[in-house]
Formats: structure tokens, sequence, C-alpha cells
């Protein structure tokens, strides 16, 4: 009980951390919140460097830097096998790497690794009691090791939020060394254990070189579709995992519902698609060329704009029709945002040398 009292209370709150610039108020030293909270506004500014595990079902290592609400963090193991993922998240612009080499435009709004790194540190919330557990000494610093105050003795430690927080020679925080606590996931309902390692950090968060974003969508993979099945957009969510870095054939009906450019000749597009007895929407990322050539759009324009604002400036391809299929190859990007879906062709050719060519 006590435990998933403080998973909800450090899983519902804002976001803000940082390497110190100003000292806070001095905080009481023989209240081990109030220590908690001045270490915790210390790093709402500046950049920090992280490092530790999340562990569900498997241990997942995550590293990397944060600055308020920017981030460049990895995480191991990432979508493609033996090979870690990693984000970057500059004010409205994101990018993500899955496969070691290149860069792609990512959503802004893909939190997942930003939150189980950011969550421990929140500041500006209420606090409840901690506890003093003991003094360590760490490379010549004092820590002071805190955990979430309970009135049960025999509970596991392991069930409590847990700091370690770095003392100045006057007994004032300066920022969290270390944490350990029970985090809850409201997409697969179930608890998971963080360890992080937080220090200030020399580096500043950088795009990637913009020689290594590519334009996926022009891209075509050497891989055939796993099979000639049509699948729905909701089944792709349901075994995004299992489909990761797989190409599968989708059918939906002519009608581009939103458009939104994303890179250089990307586009994201929404489109519903035809599953019976129920249809679900989704979105497919898609190279200019292709969205005329399938007659989704009459000519692309930049900017976000849904299907009424494309036909009054005279865009909009077919509203009806025959069905539209063509492939595409998914990318999970995390446990709650959509699979990336990236289109490939309408149709594929084998060479003699066994190589695959997508087309429109």
């Amino acid at each position: 009980m006590w435990m998933l009292f403080a998973v909800f209370l450090f899983a519902s709150v804002s976001i803000g951390f940082g390497k110190p610039q100003k000292k806070s108020p001095a905080a009481d030293p023989e209240k081990p919140d109030a220590l908690l909270a001045a270490a915790m506004e210390n790093m709402t500014k500046g950049v920090w460097s992280v490092n530790g595990t999340v562990t569900v079902k498997k241990i997942i290592k995550l590293h990397g830097l944060l600055s308020g609400e920017d981030f460049d963090l990895s995480m191991d193991p990432g979508v493609k096998p033996d090979t870690p993922m990693r984000e970057i998240a500059i004010r409205e612009k994101a990018w993500i790497c899955s496969d070691g080499e290149t860069w792609h435009a990512g959503g802004a709004d893909d939190r997942l690794l930003y939150n189980w790194a950011h969550v421990p540190i929140m500041a500006d919330r209420h606090l409840p009691p901690f506890e003093k557990v003991g003094t360590e000494q760490h490379d010549g610093q004092s820590w002071l090791h805190v955990r979430l105050k309970v009135p049960e003795k025999k509970i596991n430690p392991k069930e409590l939020p847990q700091y370690w927080l770095v003392l100045d020679s006057q007994g004032q925080a300066q920022y969290i060394g270390h944490t350990e606590m029970p985090m809850f996931s409201q997409v697969k309902k179930e608890v998971l254990y963080c360890s992080f390692d937080y220090a200030p950090a020399k580096e500043n968060i950088s795009p990637p070189p913009a020689e290594l974003i590519t334009n996926p969508a022009a891209k075509a993979p050497a891989d055939a579709p796993v099979d000639d099945k049509v699948r729905s957009f909701n089944e792709i969510e349901q075994h995004k995992f299992d489909l990761a870095g797989k190409v599968v054939r989708i059918e939906v009906s002519p009608k581009l519902l939103q458009s939104e450019q994303i890179a250089d000749d990307t586009y994201r597009v929404m489109l519903e698609d035809t599953a019976t007895p129920l249809a679900f929407f989704g979105l497919v990322e898609f190279n200019g060329e292709a969205l005329v050539k399938l007659g989704l759009l009459k000519k692309t324009t930049s900017g976000g704009h849904n299907w009424t604002e494309l036909e009054k400036m005279g865009l909009l391809g077919k509203t009806d029709g025959p069905p539209i299929t063509f492939y595409v190859r998914v990318i999970p990007i995390g446990e709650k945002p959509a699979a990336r879906k990236i289109a490939l062709g309408s149709k594929f050719s084998r060479a003699s040398d066994g190589s695959i060519t997508y087309s429109w």
C-alpha cells in the first residue's frame, strides 16, 4: 500500500531540472524532505548526466543528458538487436536513431525515456516525510541517504523511494547523486523499478549532425514483406514490437485526412484503414512524390493542414473510390507512442540477385 502511494505520488507531477547555477534557500538539515526538495530545485537548471537502469520484466539500460525539458537519452536494448536506441529532443524538435547510424525526425511529445529519467528528480511538488538512513562518503563527497518514511518496520526498502543527496560542507543538499524508486507504468499497468545516478554535466545537448539525418520515406529497405496479409493500424500497434523493422501491407480509404511536413520531402499523413467491422485511423510517413502518385494530394505543401484546409487550397486529391494498398516499414519508438509506419511503395520486385526494390 505504501509503495503504491509513493508510486502514484512520484509519477503525477510536472517537469523540470538541470545543473545548479544559483543556491536555493537553505534547507533545515533536520528535515530530510526539505533537503530533498532543495536538491530537486537545484536540478531545475543547467545540464545533468543520468546513468542507470529501468527494470520491468527485463533490465533496460538508460543513459544520457537532461536539461529542463530537453534531453539526449539512449536506451539499451533498443528496437534493433544489439543496437541502443537514442533520442534527442530540443524544444519543439526531436530526432531518433534506431539503427546506430542514421537519424530521422521524431515527435517532441514522445517522452517515455525522458519521463523515466526525469520523474525521480521533478521539483515543485509537495513531498511526503522522508527519514535519514545514514551518511556515506563517495569520492570525497558526503552523501545523505534518505527514504520515504512509513510506519511499517518490516518492509522491503526496494518498495520505497530512496535518495542519496550530495551535501556541501555546511550540510546543505547540492543535488541528487543517486536514486532508487518504484514507478507505475500507465500503459502496462505495472510497477517498474528505477535506479539512476545523476551528476552535473559539462557538455550541452546538441542536435545530431545534419549529414546523418535521413529522409526515411525515400529509403527503400532490402527486405521483402513478411507476408501478403493486409494489416489494420490497430493490429500493427498491438504487435509493433514483433513487427519491429519488418515490412507489412496495409489498405486505406483514398481520402487523406491530415498532412504535416516533418522534414525535407517527408510528410506525415493521417489515413483511415479498411478494417471491418471497425476501421482505425493511423499516421504514415510518405515522400512527396508518393502522395501525388497515389492521388492523395495534387501537390504537397509545407506546414500542417487538415483535409478541409487542403481542399480549400485546391491541394486535396481524390476523396472516394477504391481502397489504396501499399507497404510500410514498422518502427516502434517507445512503450506508449504509436509505432512509425514508413511508406515504401505500392508494389515490389525481386532482382535476380535476390535484392528487393519498392516503387509506386
